[in-house]
């Protein structure tokens, strides 16, 4: 998504933390392939400046520097 790329991924991991469904890719929640491959025929719906934007607003080096600053003082109290 750094440059622009959509994704399409499976519902796994971390996928739904950083992929906003229909807007900087699809995520396929039933885990089937061929729901994949209909989300590559909508890849053209995706405004690929809108992948780079949802990077640059929520995965800067600072940001996640605050993130993971947060869950650990929170953790640690």
């Amino acid at each position: 998504m750094a440059c622009g790329t959509p994704v399409i991924a499976f519902n796994r991991g971390s996928v739904p933390e950083i992929v906003i469904d229909g807007k900087t890719g699809f995520i396929i929640r039933d885990n089937k392939l061929e729901k994949m491959a209909d989300a590559v025929k909508k890849i053209d719906k995706i405004n690929l400046a809108d992948c780079r934007k949802h990077v640059e607003q929520n995965f800067s080096i600072q940001r996640m520097i605050d993130r993971y600053e947060k869950v650990f003082y929170e953790k640690t109290g």
